[in-house]
């Protein structure tokens, strides 16, 4: 196993984390055709990143960084979201994104990178709670989500035009 850490993304990580962006979109268009990237996805997410990810106090990309290998190792992306005005749900946190390579799963990363996620939430923002949506066809996801402690807390349902 190689030696890494996990820090917050800098501008120069773009084209690294666009790489595991391009593998997680892979993945999740197995389960679901619609999760394919878009043709200009590159240079719209570069674009997001560079302009809005890099210097907010509402959300930040953390990664997973060796020296022995090329490129990241991982990912999280993580964003502070707002309170709802009718429930009791106060401004909280979510996990927009977490991904590893294929060849560095199961060695700890997933796990580093949530547990940095679950840091910034709760040390540097003081949210109560933050949230993770998953397909649920990604049974190591769902498998590392449950062992980490996480509860299932919702259920989404799709239906295509009219669903009668």
């Amino acid at each position: 196993m190689n030696e890494y850490t996990i820090r917050h993304a800098r501008p120069d990580d773009a084209d690294d984390i666009l790489d595991l962006w391009y593998e997680y979109s892979d993945t999740l268009s197995t389960a679901d055709e619609r999760y394919q990237h878009k043709d200009d996805a590159g240079e719209q997410w570069r674009n997001y990143f560079l302009g809005k990810m890099t210097d907010s106090s509402r959300a930040a990309v953390h990664v997973a960084d060796s020296e022995e290998v090329d490129g990241l190792l991982g990912v999280i992306e993580v964003r502070i979201m707002g309170a709802h005005p009718i429930f009791q749900l106060s401004q909280h946190g979510a996990v927009f994104g977490h991904h590893v390579r294929t060849e560095h799963r199961g060695n700890g990363i997933e796990e580093d990178l949530l547990e940095e996620a679950e840091r910034w939430f709760t040390d540097e923002h003081d949210l109560p709670f933050y949230r993770v949506n998953v397909l649920t066809s990604n049974d190591s996801l769902v498998d590392l989500y449950r062992e980490y402690g996480l509860d299932r807390v919702e259920t989404t349902y799709e239906g295509e035009g009219s669903a009668r």
